[in-house]
């Protein structure tokens, strides 16, 4: 047992004959360490420097680096977990052939510094070879040109090393407690030891229904979108608790209530699949909640991302009304002479040449910012000519100078030097502020730029895992479900049968989750339509066609996901 190299072989050699449940861990493993990477080299390129908006993007590059790691901790752990169940028999044969606990631990140690060389080594290389093209796609979106150049961060590397390694590090501290906590007996007999029928727990099931309907009906039922957005992730929370709870809970009732339909389930195809999937659904039910949730992440993410992207010249043209705009709030109507001509001034000294020039007070309520093209506009097509427009009741008088400037014009230059000019003004309110817009659209046009490239980049990593869980799920049941349906081919059951049976069992649980996804993110969008206001996004219908479409293209992705597990579930059901 001492000898030198012998755990490490034997680690490579366990590797390697367990390929089929270690290879999506260490694909996995390779793809999340990549994208960390890239993320983070994404936040620290020097390019990424002369980016318009480069603090709003490196915020949100930020954030996306946190998620990465903290999914990547999440699934890597959910994974380790499968793999060492998988293998407690395997386990228990090393213990009858002489193996203490302590040799295991040896073992697992080696494999896990294994596992961890293939999953760092191989993110580090496919993200170095991916890095480029990811600044390409994050420049593509933002509108800005690709910088020359190549480069590997160090900060980034010593970063994504230092997650995994304490990732892995992690993984092996609980694999030596499960160790510890089992005994030799249950080794050997691995996942053989069958599940009693599960109770129906109709008090977690009111408890899931009255969580999740209190989601709904905080999106159902907000009406302002800053409050909406406060209550978000409150919202969230209680879907989420609501899920879990409702799968546990109500996912038994629902086999329990199919059971009952003596038309239903007094078929062949139907029999074994209700039955078989009641006995494991307590364990099963978490992870039919998981792909519910990563579910909804990925739509929910994507369609509100495309969103905003694709209705941004839209939600630009709301928020700015010309290129340079100066407002005086609580003003006076002898404020407007003094700033047209700070306008027309500035004008004259920078040789600007000014297009579109509006100028004129307005009475606005005092809840309106009244600095965008919905705000201005009413007021300019009513003004006619008139100095002063609006009632005083509506709310206190607003003092508005704006123009557009040929395209040449340096916008910048034009408004620095009005703002400064009405500093030294002798105006009635000391609350004015003028906007450089074409500084102000690029730089929101990079922000939403980069908050699609993150919902595009965390919507990936959610399908990932969802397909990684997937994947395990299907597996696991085959080996399960291989030695009853060879008894039930023993009393009588054609292949023709046996196939029947299991795509009635893969259809009833497979497709549970994606309903209730879809269930979800319809809940959710009375709430994240209005926060999406809160960007500046009106159009309804935009984001109701961006939803329907990322649903449509999720639900093709996860029933060619649901064929290709099917065929390798029946690949070890029929051995």
């Amino acid at each position: 047992m001492r000898k030198v190299g012998f755990y490490p072989r034997l680690a490579i050699r366990s590797l390697r004959l367990n390929g089929k449940f270690y290879l999506p861990y260490l694909l996995s493993g390779i793809v999340s360490a990549a994208m960390l990477y890239d993320i983070l080299f994404l936040n620290m390129n020097r390019g990424i420097y002369q980016m318009k908006g480069v603090n709003a993007v490196q915020g949100l590059l930020g954030f996306g680096a946190m998620v990465v790691a903290i999914f990547s901790f999440a699934l890597l752990c959910y994974t380790n977990g499968f793999l060492m169940k998988r293998r407690q028999k395997e386990l228990g044969l090393y213990n009858i052939l002489g193996m203490e606990k302590r040799h295991m631990a040896r073992l697992l140690f080696w494999e896990t510094v294994c596992s961890a060389l293939i999953c760092v080594a191989g993110g580090l290389v496919l993200g170095v070879l991916l890095s480029k093209l990811f600044l390409l796609l994050l420049c593509a979106v933002v509108g800005m040109e690709v910088p020359f150049g190549f480069e590997v961060p160090a900060a980034a590397v010593v970063y994504t090393v230092a997650a995994f390694g304490g990732i892995f590090l992690l993984n092996y501290l609980l694999n030596i407690v499960r160790l510890n906590k089992v005994k030799p007996i249950e080794l050997l007999k691995g996942t053989e030891s069958g599940e009693r029928e599960p109770r129906t727990k109709w008090l977690l099931a009111v408890f899931g229904l009255l969580t999740m309907g209190a989601g709904y009906g905080i999106s159902l039922t907000v009406s302002d979108p800053v409050t909406a957005m406060v209550l978000f992730f409150l919202a969230v929370i209680l879907v989420i608790v609501g899920t879990y709870c409702l799968f546990t809970a109500g996912s038994i009732a629902l086999l329990k209530a199919l059971r009952k339909n003596k038309t239903y389930y007094y078929r062949t195809r139907h029999f074994t699949a209700v039955s078989g999937m009641l006995h494991r659904m307590k364990r099963n039910a978490a992870g039919l909640a998981t792909i519910c949730i990563l579910s909804t992440m990925v739509l929910i993410t994507v369609s509100t991302t495309l969103c905003l992207y694709m209705g941004v010249n839209e939600i630009l043209d709301r928020m700015y009304c010309r290129d340079v705009q100066t407002y005086v709030n609580h003003g006076a109507p002898e404020d407007l002479p003094k700033v047209k001509a700070l306008y027309e001034r500035k004008a004259a000294e920078l040789g600007v040449k000014m297009e579109d020039f509006a100028a004129l007070c307005f009475y606005a309520p005092a809840t309106e910012y009244a600095n965008n093209r919905a705000d201005i506009e009413p007021y300019l097509e009513r003004a006619d000519g008139a100095d002063v427009v609006g009632d005083p009741a509506d709310g206190p008088l607003r003092v508005y100078v704006g123009c557009n400037l040929a395209p040449n014009a340096d916008a910048s230059l034009f408004a620095a030097s009005v703002a400064v000019g009405t500093s030294q003004l002798e105006l009635s309110s000391s609350w004015s502020f003028t906007d450089d817009c074409r500084a102000g659209r690029a730089d929101f046009w990079a922000s939403l730029g980069g908050f699609f490239f993150i919902g595009l980049f965390l919507g990936s990593l959610f399908l990932m895992a969802a397909v990684l869980i997937i994947y395990y799920k299907q597996i696991s049941e085959g080996y399960e479900d291989a030695r009853s349906f060879v008894i039930m081919q023993q009393v009588g059951m054609t292949q023709a049968e046996v196939k029947s049976s299991i795509r009635s069992q893969i259809s009833l649980v497979f497709f549970l989750p994606l309903v209730a996804a879809a269930c979800h993110t319809a809940g959710a969008f009375p709430m994240t339509k209005k926060i999406m206001l809160l960007f500046g996004l009106t159009n309804t219908g935009l984001f109701l066609l961006c939803s329907l479409g990322t649903f449509l293209l999720f639900a093709l992705v996860y029933y060619g996901i649901y064929r290709l597990t099917a065929r390798e579930y029946y690949r070890i059901v029929r051995r």
